[in-house]
């Protein structure tokens, strides 16, 4: 088995991503020490890895692309050489940094979109990878890009799918948690103790004093300023319907209403991530 387990931090921008990762500190997961420093908008900090941060800004670059591009990656351009000259670098700085703690991990909104690239890093250093992934109400989500930066709400849910719907494809057979940022900053010692029985990380006096300080000195409810709550996504009529139905079947496995290996699940799964790529075709929303 392995000696070194990976838990990567999966999500949308604006959705809680941060808050979590944080959250995993306080379950032992290591996730270095060159953060991005605190923002504005994001006054508790990112909790990203400068390092990581730097290379999937440059894998983006390879495919001509921004965070806020709408754009899917073709499977086949994983193999071009100038994604491949990245990877002795990814793998080095993982061996050389994060791999010093026999459980560690990072964090960055980019990542759900560049999974081929680390999936091929973790392999040749036989990491055991788990993951997280963090949802939010794609309107929350809207509301905050809006306030943020002024993007349109059309954009901001595309840009949800586009990250959530061919990303969470990519984990399946793997281990992984699904999360939802309302549940967790509604509560967050009994959802960090969901997310570690589900990837069987250690609970003991040292994390049980960690989750305490995590709850108490460092999530603040007040800084959560968008709050579109679940109860009114079927009904929502400002929630476009394909993003409805994906977020929806993502709740109900952060509830474990769904288990992860669920046919039902991954049948429905298929047929958003086909209605993704028709969407970004030029198809529309339907």
């Amino acid at each position: 088995m392995p000696s070194s387990r990976a838990v990567l931090v999966l999500g949308m921008h604006r959705s809680g991503t941060s808050a979590i990762a944080r959250g995993l500190l306080a379950l032992g997961v290591y996730l270095g020490n060159d953060f991005l420093s605190p923002q504005p908008d994001n006054p508790t900090g990112y909790w990203e890895d400068r390092k990581i941060l730097e290379i999937n800004e440059r894998l983006l670059a390879v495919f001509g692309l921004r965070w806020e591009d709408v754009s899917l990656i073709d499977d086949a351009r994983w193999h071009e050489p100038e994604i491949k000259a990245l990877h002795p670098e990814a793998a080095d700085y993982l061996r050389s940094t994060l791999m010093t703690r026999a459980l560690w991990g990072f964090k960055d909104p980019r990542t759900i979109r560049l999974l081929p690239f680390w999936h091929s890093v973790l392999r040749e250093l036989e990491i055991e990878e788990r993951y997280v992934v963090m949802i939010r109400n794609p309107r929350s989500v809207a509301a905050s890009l809006a306030q943020r930066q002024g993007m349109e709400a059309v954009t901001s849910h595309l840009l949800w799918l586009v990250h959530m719907v061919p990303g969470v494809k990519m984990i399946f057979g793997r281990q992984f948690v699904v999360t939802d940022y309302d549940l967790l900053m509604g509560e967050p010692r009994r959802e960090l103790e969901r997310i570690a029985r589900r990837l069987n990380l250690a609970l003991d006096d040292t994390s049980a004093a960690r989750i305490a300080q995590f709850v108490d000195g460092f999530l603040d409810p007040n800084l959560r300023h968008n709050f579109f709550g679940a109860a009114e996504v079927e009904t929502d009529l400002n929630l476009p319907p394909l993003s409805r139905e994906a977020y929806l079947w993502l709740r109900r496995l952060a509830t474990d209403r769904t288990e992860n290996d669920s046919p039902e699940f991954w049948a429905a799964w298929e047929r958003s991530r086909m209605a993704v790529e028709k969407l970004v075709s030029g198809a529309g929303f339907n």
